[in-house]
């Protein structure tokens, strides 16, 4: 991987700095991963989930939905 450098001012980099701690990485790390975050497709970004519920049945995937529904609008 060869490097390259970006010019960004300072309150630029102060905000790059500090999103980057939130998440416990680099600034380096950080603005790869928003650049690798974007690039991917609306299917890979949904794979993990396709896959968290393909063991599931309708009937299952049904009632997850309607106690999540029920909780996010508490009568």
């Amino acid at each position: 991987m060869s490097d390259r450098a970006v010019q960004l001012d300072e309150q630029h980099f102060r905000i790059l700095s500090e999103n980057a701690a939130a998440f416990g990485t680099t600034p380096e790390l950080y603005l790869q991963s928003l650049i690798d975050a974007h690039s991917r497709t609306f299917d890979e970004i949904l794979s993990p989930i396709r896959a968290g519920f393909e063991q599931m049945s309708d009937e299952e995937i049904d009632g997850l939905f309607d106690q999540a529904r029920k909780a996010a609008r508490p009568v």
